[in-house]
């Protein structure tokens, strides 16, 4: 991004936060946008901690197919929300809800201002959207029986989950096994579906959302410049070894993410290399489609329906075949 783009950023947030000092900012975009070096960047010159809205980066170990900011960023510049789980843990939407909450009333009381910055739908969604979680604690006996009716038997939990809430299964993919048994789960404890469940309400702060857009082609280009240059330098298929080694394995809804399950299939034998960075730039590609679909969707609902007591913002980047013409 270029400087007269950072400059503007900052200036707006300047604004926005000396009009509303108790005001929340959140920085909202797809897949290999550039968004982490921005968010950085931005927090450095405003004095601002970082709230990561990124539902991988809290599980610990695994560093590398999260893009997780470093050791030494984070040291200079505070970030939450990152390494608070173990991979074979379940940390609930309205565990993070609650968590998120008093990270920000705690922010507040120290001056700061805290920034939420990532791609997860349903962790933006819920401080703009301000869905009432339900507090349903997980069953873990339950979720390892479903799992397995599901690897017998793929796309079973997503036609359950049709069965009991048709409203919730048009939000996710029947791939997206963790929030499709989530849903369910929902469903067996409570007797009522969870769209009706989290319901949205009005926004609960003022809230400064801006938006970073990138174009199909140069998001597909920079994804897969990344994945060819994190199994050429073996970095990724290292830490998968680690966590296998660790006993974290693909019955693990961590280790189902992209970029993980495709290395472990790959360290199982079941793909030589090359296959292996085809399936991973194939389900990238297709996981930023799902992205641009959805981010489309909230841009035009933020002109057609948009929120009392929010700012809306977007930013088109310049692409990188653009940069390095001029």
């Amino acid at each position: 991004m270029n400087k007269k783009n950072i400059l503007w950023i900052k200036d707006t947030i300047e604004e926005f936060i000396q009009r509303e000092p108790k005001g929340l900012v959140i920085f909202r975009w797809a897949t290999a946008t550039g968004k982490t070096s921005l968010s950085c960047v931005i927090a450095k010159k405003i004095d601002a901690e970082i709230i990561s809205a990124d539902s991988r980066q809290i599980y610990r170990h695994m560093d590398i197919g999260t893009d997780k900011i470093s050791d030494s960023v984070r040291s200079d510049i505070r970030h939450h929300m990152i390494d608070i789980v173990s991979p074979d843990e379940t940390y609930t939407a309205w565990q993070r809800k609650e968590q998120v909450e008093w990270l920000i009333a705690d922010i507040h009381e120290r001056w700061k201002v805290p920034i939420v910055a990532g791609w997860t739908w349903l962790y933006i969604d819920m401080l703009y959207k301000n869905f009432n979680m339900p507090e349903v604690a997980p069953d873990q006996v339950r979720r390892t029986e479903m799992e397995k009716k599901e690897s017998d038997d793929p796309w079973f939990l997503f036609r359950e989950l049709e069965k009991v809430d048709p409203n919730e299964a048009m939000k996710h993919h029947p791939n997206s096994i963790r929030y499709v048994l989530r849903a369910l789960e929902i469903y067996t404890k409570t007797g009522i579906p969870k769209s009706e469940l989290a319901k949205e309400l009005p926004v609960k702060r003022p809230l400064l959302m801006i938006w970073l857009w990138r174009e199909k082609e140069d998001t597909n280009g920079r994804i897969n410049k990344r994945i060819k240059q994190m199994l050429k330098d073996w970095a990724l298929i290292e830490e998968n070894k680690n966590l296998l080694q660790m006993w974290y394995t693909l019955d693990h809804t961590a280790m189902n993410g992209i970029w993980y399950k495709e290395v472990v299939w790959y360290i199982n034998g079941e793909y030589d290399i090359d296959r292996c960075e085809e399936l991973m730039k194939r389900n990238t590609h297709r996981y930023a489609k799902r992205q641009r679909s959805r981010f489309r969707r909230y841009i035009m609902d933020s002109k057609a329906r948009p929120k009392d007591n929010v700012q809306y913002e977007l930013i088109e980047l310049e692409s990188d075949d653009a940069k390095n013409a001029s």
